[in-house]
């Protein structure tokens, strides 16, 4: 058996050993200390509802679409055993998703072992399977972001293959269409991975010119720059004012200069013409989009269809185009250069460029508006209601669910603390807070923030300087693994987040920066290596030891924590899955239709009584319009509402602020900081 191999079944082995462990546990572990996330039991209850013929439903009554639409169709034959038994599906899908966690831990180590070396994809792969942090935020809450990381990794193992075999010869049309079959399950698993999606499109197209480099860190660049100069011109109180109009800008920009920089030569070769020649080029395209791109915004504005803009963006693109190109000059080796014109480049290879871009974009494009028309007939809203739900509470000025980024490293997706629902780079700040906590004498004088600032500002330029002393590997890896799209596609997740505001986002919305923060740090690593290698022959055999005694104290972190959070043998015979089940039974007769803010998990352990989401996240499209109206309280009367079980603190600001003071009755039970009260009519 080969080492690779051996390897490989030792990691599975050991990682479904962990979750079989948990799966037979003690059954009161798995609402209680597993599956503890509201927002699985919104697949949960509405994949048990599918499977009984009540169609997508949370409360058996109203149609609701809230969630991602892969995930959904793997749990409703797991939750279809929910009517024999609530525990045995999670028990199940608890299998299933170690099954996917080991499955992709092996891509992990198969395309970091082929891009980089065996070594390299060992540590990165033993990471993944041991890491509290990634085990919490992509496997053990049953949500979808195990089958996400999945088809992400499954979609770059393909480029990876795609890339290397394109320089030797022709792709077909077979293996486009096979990319984008994959990139479909991508964006079905998470429909906000279309921008990665997408991106991957024109950098497979695009793949013999410049151009698939440089239209991308353009993109990057648009955004980056629209965003932070009207950013730090009003500030992030003022922004959200401006955030529609800066977006509508943004992609104009994008419409006008991509095709003008295209003609005027800026996606050819920068080593293609001297320096000066170049600099020249670079001042006067930028300088002919700034006056075109004024005017045209100054039209937009003197009609409405834009605001205001600082001029100041002119100044910082023209920057971004200028470092963009030069850097690309430097990093990309000497070559001969080509007199083929950017026209006679577009007319021998339109026909190509076409062709595979309507396959690609096609397929990708075909699926999604299938799937956009269909929840239009069904539901009466193209896009999921929890996603339009939670950009309504961004919009709103002060609410219980947190609103809208405030400070612009949080709209970027940066923050100083792991748990903020804006920091996406969990990794990263993980590491720079461990790294915090390590420097007491320093830290312990200063403001901690600034500490953490230091430090992380700290660790990108160690990174940087070590990618441009190794730029010729760095590059060649980057492009292996395609970590340009992968960041650009990132990004631009976060930024579609937030830049028409979005409230309550999650830690489990950032697979695809977990992705690349390994996958950089698998470059960096390999790096190391290669030069410690240079300098001591039996490097590679020491870090082989070195990352076997690593993988042995993580696996044993991780499964003393499985042991841990779910212990066997714990009384619980006779007692409700949730000690809030016994409450709400206890006080309401059997039929009596309970709403809830959240709710997931009450509404899928309850029994003989209806839980409606009152928060509008997995409910119909119907309630949502009443909700944002005001009105939420007069749908659920029609419907029957008996009783409410909420914090009445959470009803006295918005989005709830007055909508329910009229409806409120007796007082009927309490729970924590919740009241069961009945609900009048």
């Amino acid at each position: 058996m080969k080492k690779q191999n051996r390897f490989e079944i030792l990691l599975i082995v050991a990682i479904m050993a962990g979750a079989g462990y948990a799966a037979f546990s003690d059954a009161h572990n798995f609402p209680n200390r597993w599956f503890t996330r509201d927002d699985a039991y919104y697949y949960f209850k509405v994949a048990q509802n599918i499977s009984e013929g009540l169609g997508s439903t949370f409360d058996g009554v109203n149609l609701a679409n809230g969630y991602h639409p892969l995930w959904m169709l793997i749990n409703i034959p797991v939750f279809s055993l929910a009517r024999f038994d609530l525990i045995l599906p999670l028990r199940i899908l608890l299998l299933l998703m170690g099954a996917l966690h080991a499955a992709t831990a092996v891509l992990l180590y198969r395309l970091i072992s082929r891009v980089l070396s065996e070594t390299t994809g060992m540590l990165i792969a033993i990471f993944w399977a041991f890491n509290l942090y990634i085990h919490a935020t992509v496997t053990q809450f049953g949500l979808e972001t195990g089958i996400t990381a999945f088809s992400i990794l499954l979609f770059l193992t393909l480029f990876e293959k795609l890339e290397r075999k394109w320089r030797k010869e022709p792709l077909t049309q077979k293996e486009i269409i096979q990319f984008a079959l994959v990139g479909v399950m991508v964006i079905f698993s998470r429909l906000d991975t279309v921008f990665l999606v997408l991106l991957f499109g024109f950098y497979l197209v695009f793949r013999k010119i410049p151009l698939r480099h440089l239209l991308l860190t353009d993109i990057l660049g648009t955004f980056l720059v629209f965003f932070a100069s009207v950013i730090l011109r009003v500030g992030m109180k003022g922004y959200y004012l401006h955030g529609e109009s800066t977006l509508k800008m943004a992609l104009i920009s994008l419409v006008l200069t991509i095709p003008l920089y295209y003609f005027a030569g800026l996606y050819q070769h920068p080593r293609n013409e001297s320096l000066f020649s170049l600099l020249k080029r670079i001042f006067l395209s930028v300088t002919l989009s700034a006056l075109l791109l004024s005017a045209l915004l100054w039209g937009l504005q003197r009609i409405g269809f834009v605001d205001t803009f600082p001029r100041s963006i002119f100044f910082f693109y023209g920057g971004w185009i200028l470092v963009t190109r030069l850097g690309f000059r430097f990093l990309s080796e000497k070559r001969e250069r080509e007199s083929l014109s950017a026209l006679l480049q577009f007319q021998q290879n339109w026909k190509t460029w076409f062709t595979e871009g309507a396959i690609y974009f096609g397929i990708v494009g075909g699926a999604l508006g299938a799937y956009m028309l269909f929840n239009k007939i069904v539901f009466g809203t193209a896009t999921p209601i929890s996603g339009q739900v939670k950009r309504w509470w961004g919009s709103l000025d002060g609410n219980v669910y947190g609103g809208a980024a405030r400070r612009i490293y949080t709209f970027f997706g940066l923050d100083t603390t792991i748990d903020s629902d804006f920091n996406a780079w969990g990794l990263l700040t993980k590491f720079t807070l461990w790294l915090r906590d390590i420097l007491p004498r320093w830290s312990a004088t200063l403001n901690q923030d600034v500490v953490y600032w230091q430090l992380f500002f700290l660790i990108l330029f160690l990174i940087s300087v070590i990618l441009l002393i190794s730029s010729k590997r760095a590059v060649w890896t980057s492009v292996e693994f395609g970590l340009l799209p992968l960041f650009v596609g990132s990004v631009t997740q976060i930024i579609s987040y937030n830049a028409t505001g979005y409230a309550a986002a999650k830690e489990w919305y950032w697979v695809a920066e977990i992705i690349f923060t390994l996958l950089l740090f698998a470059l960096l690593f390999d790096l190391f290596l290669r030069s410690l290698a240079e300098i001591l022959p039996s490097a590679r055999s020491i870090a082989l030891a070195g990352i076997a005694i690593l993988g042995f104290f993580w696996a044993q972190t991780f499964f003393a924590h499985i042991a841990n959070l779910m212990p066997y043998g714990v009384e619980h015979e006779g007692h409700p899955y949730m000690d809030i089940l016994g409450v709400v039974e206890e006080n309401t007769e059997p039929g009596a239709l309970i709403g809830m803010t959240g709710s997931g998990n009450t509404g899928y352990y309850i029994s003989g009584r209806t839980i409606i989401n009152m928060d509008g996240l997995i409910n119909s499209y119907e309630y949502f319009q009443a909700h944002k109206a005001g009105r939420g309280d007069e749908f659920l009367a029609e419907m029957g509402m008996d009783y409410i079980f909420v914090n009445p603190v959470l009803l006295e600001d918005l989005p709830y602020k007055g909508e329910f003071e009229d409806r409120l009755g007796e007082r009927v039970a309490n729970y924590g900081k919740k009241e069961l009260v009945e609900f009048i009519k």
